[in-house]
């Protein structure tokens, strides 16, 4: 309802005032149901028996009639209100003041309401009832034709800012509501899951898109770069010591560093064998053409599909920078999953004083890995060993 009252002259064309009128209108009559559910209590006494069979209908009620103005605090509340009434709960002190504030508010608007569509109704009609009489609205009497249309202009303007005004107050009424029913803690969680939602579903997006380009590079680009590499060897057979031979040799060097290159970044990015086989195997494949020493120890199978990426692409990282920049022989991968969280650390017996570096791959890991909710550590003393630990949630 706020929402649409800021659009300004658009709100009367819309739904909205007819929604707010309706809902004030529910609001009277669940006034009048507030009045007659409380003189059982009175009656009867404040059992909790009596209080536990009247409460939740009544919010209930009051959730169905806010629908109308703010659908999404009504949904949450209502939900509230169902969890405590499977757990046998009492309403607390919000829902006794909204109830109560509701009913009075609502009753006294109503009042307001129905009198001021009246007067409305009233000067709308006026230019019909001067026709065979006249009337009085207070000290203004109107007997003549031009007062009657003047008059009749009069309440279509009363009438629309009937509507925005009750506009207003509904839009007041749900932040009231929103401010009882669902306390700030709950519109945080409900804020939270729906970040968490869309973090989600942004990394199976980015798992599609890194899947589909995998496999655009390995199955289109691969295959051609192959089959231009096969006939430029035929054309270098054909002319071996000739001029066009050695053009077809150079061009046939180039194109099998092209392929190295290609697979060296298909073997970076995202290998197959991660995606049909796992992460072991596919770290496995990794380490078999580097010249480390390098001991793979991960005590899960399968892990998800974000997070065995992340893993690889890590430990890929890792084992670059350690056979590009330093002297170390030995690399000890190893992994441990527990309920909720997976824990890799990557060790290397090299000199040491290693870090993460604004900018670099590590880096960049690391801004990456906090979408997972991870984190990256760095233990580089010097004179080794250096560590690096990867943890996030699975």
């Amino acid at each position: 309802m706020g929402s649409a009252l800021r659009t300004g002259p658009r709100f009367l064309v819309s739904r909205w005032p007819w929604r707010a009128l309706l809902a004030v209108v529910c609001g009277g009559v669940l006034s009048a149901l507030t009045v007659l559910g409380s003189v059982p209590v009175v009656l009867l006494g404040l059992t909790r028996s009596l209080r536990a069979a009247l409460w939740e209908p009544m919010l209930r009620l009051h959730c169905t009639r806010l629908r109308l103005i703010d659908p999404d605090t009504a949904a949450r509340a209502d939900s509230r209100v169902r969890e405590a009434s499977a757990a046998h709960r009492l309403p607390t002190f919000r829902h006794v003041t909204y109830i109560v504030t509701t009913a009075v508010c609502g009753a006294v608007v109503f009042c307001l309401a129905a009198l001021g569509f009246a007067v409305a109704a009233v000067l709308l009609a006026a230019p019909v009832i001067v026709r065979d009489d006249y009337f009085d609205l207070g000290p203004w009497v109107i007997d003549e034709k031009s007062q009657a249309w003047t008059a009749a202009g009069a309440g279509l303007l009363a009438l629309l800012l009937l509507l925005v005004l009750l506009g207003a107050w509904s839009a007041l009424e749900a932040l009231f509501a929103r401010s009882l029913l669902t306390p700030d803690s709950d519109r945080w969680r409900h804020e939270a899951v729906r970040i968490e939602s869309s973090r989600s579903a942004l990394l199976e997006a980015e798992g599609f898109e890194r899947e589909l380009l995998e496999s655009e590079l390995h199955d289109r680009v691969q295959h051609r770069l192959v089959a231009l590499s096969m006939n430029l060897g035929l054309t270098e057979a054909q002319d071996a010591h000739g001029p066009a031979g050695r053009l077809a040799a150079d061009a046939h060097r180039q194109v099998d560093e092209t392929l190295s290159e290609l697979r060296a970044v298909l073997r970076g990015f995202s290998p197959r064998v991660l995606s049909e086989r796992g992460l072991e195997p596919a770290l496995t494949d990794l380490a078999a053409d580097l010249p480390l020493d390098i001991d793979i120890d991960l005590d899960t199978d399968r892990l998800p599909p974000a997070v065995e990426h992340m893993s690889y692409v890590l430990v890929a990282e890792c084992l670059t920078n350690v056979a590009r920049h330093t002297a170390a022989a030995r690399v000890d991968v190893r992994g441990t999953r527990t309920a909720s969280r997976w824990i890799l650390n990557v060790t290397d017996d090299g000199p040491g004083g290693a870090h993460i570096v604004d900018g670099h791959g590590l880096d960049r890991l690391q801004r990456r890995l906090a979408a997972l909710d991870g984190r990256l550590t760095v233990t580089s003393p010097p004179g080794g060993p250096t560590t690096i630990r990867m943890e996030c949630a699975v």
